[in-house]
């Protein structure tokens, strides 16, 4: 039995305890939900985030902050099956409640995530300055409630690396990419595939500058820490490998001629 079917059973036995009316019904279902959609089983995770979302509205109001992280989980399970028009009607379904519940002397300010989310499907949908747009709300957020060297910082910080990276602004990406580098070799163990990640998205963006020699590098720091921390048949340490020949490739090349 697997990682994610030991815990599901887990879950389930507790939830399977529990009276109909206890609170932390809405907590299991969320969990429940959380596997399901490590597992791929994006259907049954919607069903477990929808029940929690039920519970949730029975008891808390409709702005309360858990509501809008579990709005945020359904976000993400439409994006991962690769509905995106779907994902985005629920962004704006539940931005509409949002709105209800408040007026203009409080405004809801959604979790970063869900400004992240969206910006993640943006990005797919190639409308790249809607992405920037609502990073860069998730980091105006995070910069308000969060120290400077949270690695959630380091996180918006490579999400607008990226789309300025998909944009052709080498310099911004760059720019981005290295505050973000800073803030998780700061916070982050040093074997964290987050840092490898930074590595790897500033690899391409030398590349594509013809700067092949610091592409290589950062490429190869990148190689070092998913081999050490992932399965070797895992996709970033297979697609790593290919990254790396790609550019050895090309020096070989370009000493040649």
């Amino acid at each position: 039995m697997g990682k994610f079917d030991l815990v599901e059973k887990y879950y389930r036995r507790w939830l399977s305890k529990l009276p109909s009316n206890d609170p932390s019904l809405c907590v299991l279902h969320q969990r429940l939900g959380v596997v399901a959609d490590d597992k791929g089983e994006y259907d049954t995770s919607l069903k477990w985030y929808q029940k929690s979302l039920e519970t949730k509205m029975r008891t808390h109001r409709s702005y309360h902050v858990n509501i809008g992280n579990t709005h945020n989980s359904i976000i993400a399970v439409h994006r991962n099956k690769g509905d995106r028009c779907r994902a985005l009607e629920c962004y704006n379904r539940a931005m509409l409640l949002f709105r209800q519940a408040h007026d203009e002397h409080r405004p809801y300010v959604p979790p970063p995530p869900f400004y992240n989310n969206i910006g993640n499907i943006y990005q797919e949908e190639n409308k790249y300055f809607e992405a920037l747009d609502f990073n860069e709300k998730s980091l105006d957020i995070h910069e308000k409630h969060l120290p400077a060297d949270h690695p959630d910082m380091g996180g918006s910080y490579n999400n607008i690396g990226i789309v300025h990276h998909c944009l052709g602004h080498y310099g911004l990406a760059l720019n981005h990419y290295n505050r973000s580098l800073k803030i998780r070799l700061k916070s982050l163990p040093g074997q964290h595939s987050d840092i490898a990640m930074a590595y790897r998205n500033m690899g391409p963006v030398y590349e594509y500058r013809d700067e092949l020699e610091q592409a290589l590098i950062y490429m190869k720091k990148a190689q070092t820490i998913y081999e050490v921390a992932l399965p070797f048949n895992y996709p970033n340490v297979v697609n790593i490998k290919d990254d790396v020949k790609r550019v050895e490739d090309k020096l070989k090349m370009k000493k040649k001629n």
